[in-house]
C-alpha cells in the first residue's frame, strides 16, 4: 500500500462531477493507495447526494460565498479550514483529474511538489495580445502599490499567462500570511483564478520568477493549451526551463504515454476536454 501522508487534495465539486470523483476514488483504492481529499460541497444537500463518503473528508460551505467567483471562493474556503493541520501541501484542482498510478507514490509526488518551490520558477505563455489579459489584472487587484508594479514588470504588463501551467500546489505554511495579505471579500468575479493568486504571492513573498515559455512551446497562452508530439519541445521545456511535468492534460498524455510515464508524471486534469481549451 502507497500511505501518502504529507499531500492532500482540495477539491470543490457539485453533483453533475461526482462521477469523475467516484472513478478516481475508486481507482485510488484498486491501486491501494491512500491520500486525504478533501472534497468541499457548497451544502449538505450535495454532500449527502455524494456516494462514497467513506472515502474523503468532507467540507460543507458554512457561510454566504460570491455567486459569481464562486469557485475559487470554495477553494480559498476549504484551504481557509486546514490552515492548522499537519499537511506540507495542498493540490487544489477540480473534480476532473485522474492518476498515473505507478507514478502516484509518495516519495514521486512530494519530489515533484518539492521542486517547485525549490526552482521557484512560475511557467507562463505569452499571450500575444489574446483577449486574456485581464484575468491576471484582476489577480494582481489584490495587491497594492508597489506590490501591483512588481507583479505588472514580473508577468510583461501582465501579457504573460500562467493558469494551470503547473500543478496548482499551496504550501500550507504560507496560508495564514497568504489570506492575512489577501482580502478575500474582494474577489467578486469569475476571473480571480485562485492559483494566479498565490502564485503572485509566491513572486512578492518568496523570489518566485516568471518564465516565458512560447519561445519553446509556440503557444501563446499558458502549458494548458500545449498540444504536441513532438519530443524535441517537451525535452527543452524539461532541460532548459526545468518544467517539472507533474501533471498534464488528458489530451497531451495521450499523444506521448510512454514519455510521460518515464518523466514520472502523476497527474492528468481537463478529462471533460477533447480539445484545446483555447
Amino acid at each position: 500500500m502507497s500511505l501518502i501522508t504529507d499531500v492532500a487534495f482540495v477539491i470543490p465539486t457539485h453533483p453533475p462531477h461526482f462521477h469523475y470523483l467516484y472513478n478516481l476514488l475508486n481507482k485510488l483504492e484498486k491501486h491501494h493507495i491512500t491520500i486525504d481529499i478533501f472534497l468541499v460541497f457548497s451544502n449538505d444537500n450535495d454532500y449527502n447526494t455524494f456516494e462514497l463518503k467513506e472515502k474523503i473528508k468532507p467540507i460543507i460551505i458554512r457561510e454566504p460565498l460570491n455567486y459569481m467567483s464562486m469557485i475559487t471562493s470554495k477553494k480559498f474556503y476549504g484551504l481557509k479550514q486546514l490552515i492548522n493541520t499537519h499537511y506540507d501541501y495542498f493540490i487544489v484542482c477540480d473534480s476532473e483529474i485522474d492518476i498515473i498510478p505507478e507514478n502516484f507514490t509518495k516519495d514521486n509526488i512530494k519530489y515533484k511538489l518539492d521542486n517547485i518551490f525549490k526552482n521557484k520558477k512560475i511557467y507562463a505563455g505569452d499571450l500575444n495580445g489574446r483577449g486574456i489579459r485581464y484575468v491576471n489584472t484582476y489577480c494582481a487587484s489584490l495587491y497594492y502599490g508597489e506590490d501591483f508594479n512588481k507583479l505588472k514588470e514580473a508577468t510583461k504588463d501582465f501579457t504573460l499567462y500562467s493558469w494551470w501551467s503547473d500543478i496548482p500546489v499551496y504550501r500550507r505554511s504560507d496560508l495564514k500570511y497568504f489570506f492575512e495579505k489577501v482580502n478575500c471579500n474582494n474577489i467578486h468575479d469569475r476571473a480571480f483564478f485562485d492559483h494566479i493568486i498565490y502564485q503572485y504571492f509566491l513572486i512578492l513573498t518568496d523570489n518566485f520568477k516568471v518564465i516565458d515559455t512560447t519561445p519553446i512551446s509556440n503557444t501563446n497562452w499558458s502549458l494548458e493549451s500545449l498540444y504536441t508530439s513532438n519530443e524535441e519541445i517537451l525535452n527543452k521545456l524539461s532541460d532548459e526551463l526545468q518544467y517539472g511535468f507533474g501533471w498534464i492534460t488528458k489530451i497531451l498524455y495521450q499523444l506521448n504515454k510512454s514519455y510521460f510515464i518515464s518523466k514520472n508524471t502523476f497527474l492528468i486534469y481537463h478529462l471533460d476536454r477533447d480539445s484545446c481549451s483555447t
